[in-house]
């Protein structure tokens, strides 16, 4: 078994991560594409101090075709309303706002279905209230990913975290947010797209509507972003924006048990996952914990010990090597030391975490982290 979780793991990297690795993300050449216009959507709810940071940056976006923000005010009880009413007196042109007069519905589904129906245009970009794109070519970048094929409907962005605000292992956020994207990045490329990320998401508003928006999954409090590429991505139909001008970044949560809610949230929407995703995830994460437990096992057993740490040493190095180039690619090129350290912690996570929270079965509500 150690020789099979260990071999599950080779092909996680040399087939999965190596894709992404080596692929490259510059321009083959110069040739001109037409973009079309879009609509920015953000929603809000009791994020006053958030959007006073971030909408300067969202606002500030150099984009030579039609393009409008909607920020969808999701029955803010802070002064969401007078700051947005703020900006919208400085950029009248460029700045729509919908306010819902109650909170109806939980999470931000219902929020966003009235975002994207107040749209003017029919590619749609998806952000949040806590995130900061990287450079005012942000919205270019995003256009162009989905623009350079007829065929993409669905463009997925990569939405960085910064260091968090915790005495202990305060990069470990920014190490997990990494992973998720190397990835759903590398199976995207691979054609099995299956999950991207609300804060940095494009999308045709023909492919929202063509799977029924957000009506199969509106039951879940998460999943307005991973469910609906889950749904809605194909090997054809979708591509990866991984310039570092294109990336969106935002603040992890504020504390270990803040990060635990927020866990618990997103793993309430795997369960309704497409069977092939849930297996090949299933298989990445269990491979993870049995590699380490069983070489830990057969390691203090004194079971075939050249073997033993000869198989774990080369995972390491595979894993130094191919997760290292990956990082680099995701501007996390300071955490490659931590690698070793991180990915214990994420079988750790996979073990104790992951399990309980898929098999809870209390009532996961939206709480701001």
């Amino acid at each position: 078994m150690y020789l099979l979780f260990s071999l599950v793991q080779g092909l996680n990297y040399w087939g999965i991560w190596a894709r992404l690795a080596f692929e490259s993300f510059q321009a083959k050449d110069e040739k001109p594409v037409a973009l079309f216009p879009f609509s920015v959507i953000v929603c809000a709810r009791n994020e006053a101090q958030n959007l006073r940071q971030n909408l300067p940056a969202i606002l500030a976006q150099q984009f030579d075709y039609e393009w409008e923000l909607i920020v969808v005010d999701d029955a803010s009880e802070d002064d969401t309303p007078a700051i947005l009413a703020g900006f919208q007196a400085q950029f009248p042109q460029r700045l729509r706002m919908l306010r819902l007069a109650e909170k109806t519905f939980p999470g931000k589904k219902y929020a966003l279905s009235k975002g994207i129906a107040l749209a003017r245009y029919s590619q749609i970009l998806l952000t949040d209230a806590d995130g900061r794109p990287a450079s005012p070519h942000w919205l270019a970048h995003m256009a162009k990913s989905l623009a350079e094929k007829p065929e993409t409907e669905i463009v997925l962005g990569y939405g960085p975290l910064n260091r968090a605000p915790w005495p202990f292992f305060s990069n470990w956020p920014r190490y997990e947010a990494a992973c998720v994207a190397g990835q759903y990045c590398g199976l995207a490329l691979l054609g099995m797209p299956y999950m991207g990320v609300g804060r940095n998401l494009a999308f045709r508003k023909s492919v929202f509507e063509r799977v029924g928006g957000f009506s199969a999954h509106a039951h879940l409090v998460s999943g307005d972003d991973d469910l609906l590429v889950n749904a809605a991505a194909t090997a054809r139909n979708t591509a990866i924006c991984l310039d570092p001008e294109a990336f969106v970044y935002s603040d992890p949560p504020s504390s270990f048990k803040a990060w635990l809610r927020q866990k618990q949230r997103h793993l309430s929407a795997s369960p309704a996952y497409r069977w092939p995703h849930k297996l090949v995830l299933g298989a990445l994460a269990l491979s993870q914990v049995g590699h380490y437990a069983l070489f830990f096992c057969l390691f203090f057993a004194g079971f075939e010990l050249k073997w033993t740490l000869g198989i774990f040493v080369f995972r390491q190095i595979t894993l130094l090597f191919l997760q290292g180039k990956v990082l680099k690619k995701l501007g996390a090129a300071d955490l490659i030391p931590w690698i070793p350290v991180y990915d214990a912690l994420a079988a750790l996570q996979f073990a104790l975490i992951t399990p309980r929270f898929l098999l809870l079965k209390k009532r996961v509500t939206w709480q701001r982290v």
